[in-house]
């Protein structure tokens, strides 16, 4: 049985400061995607970018972020943050629920990154509404959910995935799909970020969906 929003939330909060980083470290699929996605999402930050701190919605270890390109984080996990800090010498990490709205000015970010967080929101249309809200006109968002409608795949291998680790490892976070309640494929993504021009698509092995859009 999958746990509530609630306690998703409980089982989140509870993880170690350096979850994904030593996920990433490991060997086996979901570090090599891991890795993957770090790496296509700094590529795209780095084209994207133009100036001032980048905003990172629900970074959790900032995975992305190779080189401490100056960025304000936001999560709920205190102990992620606490560790991005010591990490991340001026760049500003924010204890935040993003559900309920980012603890930002409206019109004051040239970009946004958002990777692996969409998924987790209900609603989602009200997160990018909040994106839109605190993006300069022209700023950009570089956004990554799983492909996990058909055609994709990560439909299909994730939910096997989380059975046998939260098995394997009596792992709660696993047990209940990641806290994962929105599935996305690419028509549903163009929907959700329907007010945005779109500038570039990567489908990434029908397992990931890069995203990146500006405001107009």
């Amino acid at each position: 049985m999958s746990a509530d929003n609630k306690e998703m939330r409980g089982i989140y909060l509870g993880q170690p400061g350096d979850y994904y980083v030593k996920q990433a470290d490991n060997n086996g699929i979901r570090p090599w995607l891991l890795k993957k996605r770090r790496d296509i999402v700094y590529r795209l930050v780095k084209k994207y970018y133009s100036s001032g701190a980048v905003l990172d919605i629900g970074c959790g270890n900032s995975l992305w972020n190779k080189d401490s390109v100056t960025t304000v984080g936001l999560d709920i996990c205190e102990a992620m943050l606490r560790y991005n800090s010591n990490r991340a010498a001026g760049s500003f990490f924010i204890e935040s629920d993003i559900s309920a709205g980012l603890p930002i000015k409206s019109d004051s970010v040239n970009t946004v990154v958002i990777t692996e967080v969409l998924e987790h929101i209900q609603p989602h249309v009200f997160l990018i509404e909040e994106i839109r809200r605190v993006l300069k006109k022209g700023g950009i968002v570089i956004a990554s959910v799983p492909y996990d409608k058909l055609p994709g795949v990560w439909g299909l291998i994730f939910p096997i995935w989380c059975r046998y680790k939260g098995w394997r490892d009596n792992d709660p976070y696993y047990s209940n799909g990641c806290g994962h309640t929105v599935n996305f494929n690419i028509k549903k993504l163009k929907q959700a970020f329907n007010e945005f021009a779109l500038l570039e698509l990567i489908n990434f092995n029908f397992l990931t969906i890069f995203y990146v859009a500006r405001k107009e």
